[in-house]
């Protein structure tokens, strides 16, 4: 019964997570955040302002520049987004970065920003909510997951977590394939899960309250380099969990901002190709925003993962894939087609 409950506990916790989005949406009466939506959503006299949400989990930034990797922060490091947006009136960007997909959520619902670039993971749970957002496209697919563990723990393979606690930040892209691993090992009821934070992690495993970690891409390399056990990396053994990063656009940002689809995706394909060809030049800029080693940017961004279509096939079938999961583990409550999210450029 004990072991049956530590899932449970995993489902009230998705649900809640759920809960507040919902809530987030419908009331963010806040003073702070009721004086920085409307501040930032203001035109002014110059043009519009775009409020650009990221990741960043590692909390490493450069100078003040946005740690915005792949094609996206190119377009931003080259000025091709910045050059193309001000010829529709959108005359400035505003950067805002989160630890983890359900952070950048919550701004999203609290009408905080209007374009967001995270895990499809919390991006699918925030769409099953409610939330009005539409997914413009890919920002890379096959987002990697590395699986590690402490030296003192013992644990050399996914057999041996049973009876163990394990982690990762709750609602995100390696929450779905730390579950859907246990779940295919026959280990779902029993091993405990807890919710923690990439830059919490290290401590923990070093301590032994947890005896191993699902990290995002950067953190997981990075961890390896500092000695941390490997268990198991996704896209060798499980490539069928691996994540994608995913776009989502507010309704509201795309219907005052008819021409923005169309700028975006072109700006964005013509990123794809310059980094593609300058991909020395690419990796180093993305090692100098995001404060990581060469290495650790070059094995967490593999260049086949950013294609030059904003809805490239691989990409849709993984995001089948999870939301299909996450209907099945009854974390999505409500369920939704694709095609009724997705918005293509016409």
């Amino acid at each position: 019964m004990e072991k049956l409950v530590k899932f449970k506990g995993l489902i009230v916790l998705m649900t809640l997570f759920v809960f507040l989005l919902t809530a987030c949406s419908g009331n963010s009466k806040s003073s702070g955040t009721e004086k920085s939506s409307n501040e930032a959503s203001q035109t002014t006299k110059e043009g519009k302002t775009l409020r650009l949400g990221y990741i960043n989990a590692s909390g490493n930034t450069n100078g003040g520049k946005p740690a915005v990797s792949g094609a996206e922060g190119w377009a931003i490091e080259k000025g091709y987004l910045q050059e193309e947006l001000k010829k529709i009136g959108i005359t400035d960007i505003k950067y805002f970065a989160f630890p983890n997909g359900p952070n950048l959520n919550e701004a999203v619902a609290a009408g905080e920003i209007d374009l967001g670039i995270f895990g499809d993971t919390p991006s699918l749970l925030a769409r099953s909510s409610g939330q009005k957002t539409r997914l413009i496209g890919f920002a890379n697919i096959h987002s990697d997951i590395w699986l590690v563990t402490n030296k003192k723990n013992g644990v050399t393979k996914v057999e041996d977590l049973k009876g163990k606690t394990v982690a990762t930040s709750n609602g995100s892209y390696m929450f779905r394939y730390l579950i859907g691993l246990l779940e295919e090992n026959n280990l779902l009821n029993d091993v405990k899960v807890v919710s923690l934070l990439p830059t919490e992690a290290a401590a923990s495993l070093e301590r032994g309250d947890i005896q191993a970690y699902a990290f995002p891409t950067f953190n997981g390399p990075k961890h390896l380099k500092l000695g941390f056990p490997l268990i198991e990396q996704a896209s060798k053994s499980t490539p069928h969990l691996t994540g994608s990063s995913v776009i989502v656009a507010t309704e509201k940002w795309l219907d005052e901002n008819p021409k923005f689809l169309s700028v975006w995706n072109e700006t964005r394909t013509k990123s794809v190709k310059d980094l593609k060809a300058h991909e020395d030049e690419f990796y180093q800029y993305v090692a100098d925003v995001t404060k990581h080693d060469l290495d650790v940017v070059k094995d967490s961004l593999p260049l086949e993962n950013i294609t030059e279509e904003s809805f490239p096939e691989e990409g849709l079938k993984l995001l089948e894939g999870t939301k299909k999961f996450l209907v099945e583990q009854k974390f999505i409550k409500q369920d939704f087609e694709l095609k009724d999210w997705i918005l293509r450029d016409k």
